[in-house]
């Protein structure tokens, strides 16, 4: 990903969750925080599917990162709180029970 003027590698196993900033996204690792200029279509359609879901028209989330679902959120480490949009949750259950 290209961040702050210069190119970033980012494995897909230790992002948390993606969220929608105007015309940026918010890629949330364990470690850190990476702004980058990108759309969340564009950066959806680039993410492997069996790996990431779109829970929110603002976030995205790692499914292999969820440690609870409480209150229409989904809980991942560090104990933040993942919304889970209402029209996004029969997407989102359906696929969580295929893991």
């Amino acid at each position: 990903m290209k961040v702050n003027n210069k190119m970033v590698r980012i494995n897909f196993d230790e992002v948390l969750y993606i969220e929608a900033l105007s015309d940026y996204v918010i890629i949330v690792t364990d470690k850190q925080k990476y702004i980058v200029y990108t759309t969340m279509k564009a950066l959806d359609a680039r993410l492997p599917f069996d790996h990431f879901v779109r829970v929110h028209r603002s976030y995205i989330l790692n499914m292999r990162r969820i440690e609870a679902i409480e209150d229409g959120a989904a809980v991942v480490p560090g104990g933040q709180h993942v919304p889970i949009g209402k029209s996004y949750q029969e997407a989102f259950f359906r696929k969580l029970n295929r893991i």
